[in-house]
């Protein structure tokens, strides 16, 4: 008799854990999500080259890098958790982007003339950390708002070409420092697969310095501050459309 009172306590209790995690089943839901972005430069980010003195705007040099950003895109990716609160829902979410900028085309012109130069291209790769609210209007409009924070991993492709206003042939590269980076939008889901919203993405102020292969080219040395530590720092910041696809 006492075994057949413990198993139907047993059998009790599983169906309450049961019970239990098919409510919250209810609650909560597995969201992963794909995302177009179309991005404007701003902060430093958008800053136009300086002239340096030997031709115009170009090698860009530790001068320069890092500011004269084009409008850009970016593909990115995300999972998160919907947690219903019961007057909306809240979704901690992890998320990656990697956004893309050309510098302007006035400048990559230069580089054509300058021996079928390269140009720099500016990748980040911030990866956020943070949370969702959205707010269920009716079947169609869902207005939400989010905030996350995480580390942004910059990278500045190298820059090349023939002057000879900067000795000659120059290739430079680059390696920028790793900040703290933060992220915050608004907007709105149309249904449940589709969404728009804006962000500002500020990527922190990145110091960018020459990577060890690199040899100054000896007309560089004109520049009235070439004697200064191998670094310059850029506040990097992007305001983004961005599209979403949730499933």
């Amino acid at each position: 008799m006492h075994k057949m009172s413990t198993i139907k306590k047993l059998w009790i209790a599983g169906l309450f854990i049961s019970a239990a995690f098919a409510a919250n089943a209810q609650l909560t839901h597995l969201e992963q999500s794909i995302f177009l972005n179309f991005n404007a430069p701003m902060a430093s980010f958008n800053d136009d080259a300086a002239k340096n003195g030997l031709n115009d705007y170009i090698p860009m040099t530790r001068f320069n890098v890092g500011t004269n950003a084009a409008i850009g895109v970016g593909i990115g990716y995300r999972v998160c958790y919907r947690f219903d609160v019961g007057f909306g829902e809240v979704s901690p979410y992890l998320h990656a982007d990697l956004q893309w900028n050309r510098i302007k085309s006035d400048t990559r012109d230069l580089y054509l003339q300058a021996g079928n130069g390269s140009a720099p291209n500016y990748f980040n790769i911030p990866i956020f950390v943070g949370v969702n609210y959205r707010y269920q209007l009716t079947d169609i409009f869902t207005p939400f708002g989010e905030f996350g924070l995480g580390p942004d991993f910059m990278i500045c492709t190298k820059e090349s070409g023939t002057l000879p206003s900067a000795g000659g042939k120059f290739e430079m590269k680059y390696r920028p420092t790793c900040e703290v980076a933060w992220q915050i939008g608004a907007g709105c889901y149309f249904g449940q697969h589709v969404s728009a919203s804006l962000h500002y993405n500020g990527f922190g102020k990145h110091a960018i310095e020459y990577t060890s292969s690199t040899t100054v080219p000896e007309g560089t040395l004109q520049l009235a501050d070439a004697s200064s530590p191998a670094t310059k720092s850029r506040n990097i910041g992007l305001l983004s459309l961005r599209i979403g696809f949730h499933f």
